[in-house]
């Protein structure tokens, strides 16, 4: 089959699926909202995003097959910075149709729509789901602002897009949890986490999200969380294999104050290194540097 022959077969492929009715996510009502948001996605303030509606053709009831808070395959995190936080990110234990939803969207239809709506080319989904999966946050829980790990080192490629679909019927802004965007002392931007809503925004220094206002008594925060990479880094942004919290919560007595004075220490080393290490590398160095420079100069101007 020559190339011309796979275009048409991809593209016959797709218009299959966008028509299809049995599927778990509505993509032909998706891909209009696609058309719709891509013109304003690189411009949404505080950093490129997109949020879509109604494309989830599952109805609240399907949740009687969502696992429990005493299902065996949770992970608790459990720390300060995801308090109350479970997730799951194994597909052969995640019960349908939930692993048939995240099939969807690791799927080549959804991949095209989600590089026609960054822009990011030849995106790749994780089969491992590192990070990923079912997450589930309960009373009091909440997730301190921060921006991701950018390096996965296990299949040494670059993170670039998260994905957040919500899985939450009636909820409300008083019932905190909210996804916050920005500044963590003046968010631009909070999305509340009803059911269907999805969330896709790209990944880099930038970033920063997280649901800070915690968790209402009697409240179970559900979502599926998708992240996809690419095999090359971005020219615009360098970093780790580490999240980067930007708040601690508050902290009592010499001990604690100072292992997270020595954190914070550590941090900016470790972005410097990363900095350093971009610089000098050839395939980089003074591109990089230009157009990070650029960035900042239009953000500092406002645009």
């Amino acid at each position: 089959m020559n190339g011309a022959s796979n275009d048409v077969a991809a593209a016959e492929s797709v218009e299959s699926v966008l028509r299809g009715s049995d599927g778990v996510w509505n993509f032909a009502r998706f891909s209009e909202q696609v058309d719709a948001a891509t013109s304003g996605y690189h411009a949404a303030s505080p950093f490129p995003h997109a949020v879509f509606h109604d494309v989830l053709r599952l109805d609240p009831s399907a949740m009687g097959t969502f696992p429990d808070p005493d299902w065996p395959s949770w992970t608790a995190l459990g720390d300060t910075y995801q308090y109350r936080k479970f997730s799951c990110s194994n597909i052969e234990v995640i019960p349908e149709p939930f692993s048939k939803l995240i099939h969807e969207l690791c799927g080549p239809t959804f991949l095209r729509l989600l590089e026609k709506l960054t822009g990011i080319s030849k995106l790749i989904p994780d089969p491992y789901l590192k990070g990923g999966g079912l997450h589930m946050s309960g009373p009091g829980g909440v997730l301190a602002p921060h921006t991701d790990f950018h390096l996965y080192e296990p299949l040494a490629l670059y993170r670039r897009i998260n994905v957040l679909v919500y899985l939450n019927d009636e909820w409300e802004l008083s019932y905190g949890g909210c996804l916050e965007l920005g500044d963590p002392g003046k968010p631009a931007k909070t999305i509340v986490p009803q059911w269907g809503t999805m969330m896709i925004f790209t990944t880099d220094n930038r970033s920063i999200h997280g649901f800070p206002k915690p968790i209402a008594d009697g409240r179970w925060r559900k979502s599926i969380a998708l992240y996809y990479y690419t095999a090359e880094e971005t020219k615009q942004f360098g970093g780790d294999t580490t999240t980067a919290w930007r708040t601690h919560g508050q902290h009592r007595g010499i001990v604690r104050n100072t292992r997270l004075a020595i954190y914070k220490s550590l941090n900016q080393f470790s972005k410097a290194v990363s900095l350093a290490a971009h610089l000098v590398n050839p395939n980089q160095g003074a591109e990089w540097w230009k157009t990070r420079k650029e960035r900042l100069a239009k953000e500092k101007a406002g645009f």
